[in-house]
């Protein structure tokens, strides 16, 4: 989930590409490298993804290089649904463990009680 915020942030935010290496193995470190994907999003202008929704995204993954048509779609076609994939896996995978947790403890800053 970093990753696909950060190379947002990269690929659109003209943001320089800070390797994360996912070597964490401990829970401190995890809250580390969340707190670096925060950072770099955090230090991005609020006009730097201005003109991309028409502008075509070129990236890498590994050895795989590819192209999205303009940035509207790389944000609605691939940065989301990848970030949302994982924030999923990584729930299940919680839950299968017996973390007690629930949809509310990610959805509760969504919206306010009526």
């Amino acid at each position: 989930m970093s990753n696909t915020a950060k190379f947002l942030a990269v690929r659109i935010g003209g943001a320089d590409n800070v390797v994360l290496p996912d070597d964490e193995t401990t829970f401190e470190q995890l809250q580390a490298r969340i707190t670096k994907s925060i950072d770099i999003l955090s230090a991005l202008d609020k006009h730097c993804m201005d003109g991309w929704e028409h502008k075509e995204v070129v990236a890498t993954a590994g050895a795989f290089k590819f192209k999205i048509e303009n940035g509207v779609k790389y944000v609605n076609e691939y940065a989301l649904p990848n970030f949302h994939f994982h924030m999923s896996t990584a729930y299940c995978i919680l839950r299968h463990l017996g973390v007690p947790i629930d949809a509310m403890d990610y959805l509760k800053d969504a919206f306010q009680r009526a």
